[in-house]
């Protein structure tokens, strides 16, 4: 019998018919010849059996390896072939953690008053809410405004500066820069350890001016995320946009050209997503910006009602929907031998009962391969540390479970 690790995590109920239509079926424990036991059907017996709680602190899914299969007898090498039953043995994983970067608009329209108050207040004290709301704990939060108005060179006086004598200073009367070099300097940086307090008292101490330069400052907010994305692998960094008007005052700077920022982050080496929440009333322009950045829609804040428990509850929404895909997995198994990553698979089990099926491997490993069909993928194919579940699998999830198997050779999603 095949050795197996297995992993429990939450799955997608919609991947049924998904899988059902492919007709794909899994690798087993249970064949004594590698050839079947890559082919053939699996055995539910072996999908979490002695498996570790599905849910880890704070009701965020957790990814585990291990739980104690029936029978007996030490287990061979991961990924041998080579044993009697499969070994009892845990080691936990989690969901890689995610980091949320807020670019917010602090224009001089973000100081107009509306029915329920004003709406940078209002704004202001929803988010600072949501940073201190004891779920969010593991959370890594960081933030950028707009318009950046400390950029214009003021030294002399033109037409976006006025001087005032007696203070001896002069002052921008501009919209706000239009480099996007000036908003790829966060306000506050995101950090490996929660750093919201840092967060809350920048937002407190903010005071609103100027224009909305907004496709300048989203694409240095977005190089800053793929800087921080570069050398914090192990995490997952979302953008969230806050504006309450269109954009105005550069040049490049239609709804279509911050759309296009926000698809080239998407279609980057890292897949940074856009969330976007409108604080007004909007044409098209914001669900525009959203679909662009994957985020399907924008999340419109009612100005005529409770601002602040819509903003609240738009942030939640974006949390959930945020909420990574990534899992990390072990490169090695028990006594240390490495894992081979050509003999790993993933096993969806539906939340209603029924036998386990397999969600392939996208062809070639290519996330461009990902489609309404699903599947996962490496992050770096020939040294893998992550499992990335396709968004349309990652979308799904909605009860039943997911075991990754160790030790049968991987399925592989079929050309198209």
């Amino acid at each position: 019998m095949m050795q197996l690790d297995v992993v429990r995590l939450f799955a997608p109920a919609a991947l049924v018919a998904l899988l059902a239509t492919a007709g794909l079926t899994g690798c087993s424990g249970s064949s004594d010849s590698p050839d079947d036991a890559s082919r053939s059907a699996g055995a539910p017996g072996h999908v979490g059996q002695g498996g570790a709680s599905l849910v880890g602190s704070g009701g965020t899914p957790s990814l585990s390896l291990g739980g104690t299969s029936s029978g007996s007898g030490a287990g061979g090498a991961v990924g041998s072939g080579a044993s009697t039953a499969c070994s009892a043995q845990t080691r936990e994983g989690t969901r890689v953690p995610l980091d949320m970067y807020f670019l917010v608009d602090s224009s001089g329209s973000m100081g107009d008053d509306v029915d329920s108050g004003n709406k940078w207040d209002l704004v202001s004290s929803a988010m600072i809410d949501f940073l201190k709301d004891p779920r969010n704990a593991e959370l890594g939060s960081g933030i950028g405004y707009f318009p950046d108005t400390m950029s214009t060179d003021c030294s002399t006086p033109s037409a976006d500066c006025v001087c005032i004598d007696f203070l001896g200073s002069c002052f921008s009367t501009s919209g706000g820069s239009c480099s996007a070099a000036d908003y790829a300097k966060p306000a506050v940086p995101l950090a490996s350890s929660n750093n919201s307090d840092e967060v809350v008292r920048d937002l407190q101490a903010r005071v609103v001016d100027g224009g909305t330069p907004t496709r300048p400052a989203l694409e240095g907010a977005l190089q800053y995320l793929n800087g921080w994305a570069s050398q914090h692998p192990e995490r997952k960094p979302v953008l969230v946009l806050t504006t309450d008007g269109e954009p105005t005052d550069c040049d490049d700077n239609t709804p279509q050209d911050v759309a296009a920022v926000a698809a080239s982050a998407l279609a980057g080496p890292h897949a940074i997503k856009t969330f976007v929440i409108g604080v007004g009333s909007f044409p098209e322009s914001l669900d525009l910006v959203a679909r662009s950045g994957g985020t399907n829609h924008a999340f419109l804040v009612d100005t005529n009602g409770d601002v602040a428990t819509a903003f609240a509850d738009a942030l939640d929404e974006i949390r959930g929907a945020a909420t990574s895909c990534d899992f990390s997995i072990p490169t090695v198994g028990d006594g240390g031998l490495k894992i081979d990553p050509q003999q790993v698979n993933v096993r969806y089990t539906p939340k209603q009962g029924g036998s386990p099926a397999l969600v392939p491997q996208i062809l070639q490993n290519d996330p461009t391969n990902c489609d309404a069909g699903g599947g996962w993928y490496y992050d770096h194919p020939s040294a893998p540390s992550l499992i990335r579940l396709c968004d349309s699998t990652c979308r799904a999830m909605d009860g039943g479970s997911i075991a990754i198997e160790f030790g049968c050779e991987t399925i592989v999603q079929p050309p198209r």
